[in-house]
């Protein structure tokens, strides 16, 4: 008994932090409407769980870079288009000194970023964030900021990352009705494994009394 309430509360403990804590971590946050991009800075938005941005925002897939450590991860800037006026189609350093607003992804960008598919970048009606909660993802996302940003020349002083989103509140729904179902198809299993045992041990327990 005692080692099925270890492993019980081990499993559930795993399970609470790989599928659901992100949803009420972001539901915990404050949400913005509005933001520009080209004017705003990412310090005044660290408590940011979701965030609709101006429109004319949009990703700047074509600049996006991967850096790799196993899987491949993908960031791109946000901006709007009055960023984007330097001669040849390169970003320039918007308004606000910094670009701080990124949208990432893991695996979604191709070996140098050349192919950019993270979230729903492939939509025009997208021009949300959902805040990434992953440290370690976070981690590792910076590191691809560096490089864009020593590849680009421009500055990028407190970046913000987001998965970009048409609707952040349907997706927030999605990941815990996702998380709910895949709960119950566990539960269910651990039911029907636990009768099979039981069933299996009891014919064993018969032959041996039979003997």
């Amino acid at each position: 008994m005692w080692a099925g309430l270890v492993c019980g509360y081990s499993l559930g403990d795993r399970y609470w932090y790989e599928h659901t804590v992100n949803y009420y971590n972001v539901k915990g946050m404050a949400s913005y409407i509005n933001i520009d991009p080209a004017t705003d800075k990412g310090e005044s938005y660290m408590d940011a769980g979701i965030m609709y941005f101006k429109e004319d925002s949009r990703v700047r897939k074509e600049t996006a870079v991967a850096f790799r450590n196993g899987m491949t991860y993908c960031v791109a800037p946000i901006m709007r288009h009055v960023q984007e006026s330097k001669p040849g189609g390169g970003p320039v350093a918007p308004p606000s000194g910094t670009v701080d607003f990124w949208a990432v992804g893991v695996d979604c960008c191709g070996k140098k970023g050349e192919t950019f598919t993270c979230g729903e970048v492939g939509t025009s009606l997208a021009r949300s964030g959902l805040r990434l909660m992953d440290g370690t993802a976070r981690s590792m996302f910076l590191l691809g900021v560096q490089e864009w940003s020593a590849g680009t020349g421009l500055p990028v002083r407190h970046p913000v990352f987001f998965h970009w989103v048409a609707d952040p509140i349907i997706t927030l729904e999605g990941i815990v009705s996702a998380a709910w179902e895949d709960l119950w198809l566990r539960l269910f299993g651990c039911f029907v494994g636990s009768l099979i045992t039981a069933f299996v041990l009891h014919l064993g327990l018969q032959k041996l009394r039979i003997l």
